[in-house]
């Protein structure tokens, strides 16, 4: 799958408010490289913020389309 493609997909996700772990991002778009295409959309200008839970005595990192003020 093209990244382009991916970074959409990602867009897409996130602009209905879910929040998105690397397992949402392997499960429903494909990709093992979630921060890469956060990174990507960045650089374009998007809105994405982060937060980091411990779940199951794991570090886990959801990110979210923060609000733009």
């Amino acid at each position: 799958m093209q990244t382009e493609t991916q970074n959409k997909m990602l867009q897409k996700i996130l602009d209905q408010g879910t929040h998105v772990t690397p397992l949402d991002a392997l499960k429903w778009i494909g990709t093992m490289r979630l921060a890469a295409r956060v990174f990507e959309l960045k650089q374009t200008g998007y809105p994405i913020d982060k937060y980091v839970r411990e779940v199951d005595g794991k570090r886990v990192t959801y990110y979210f389309k923060s609000s733009t003020v």
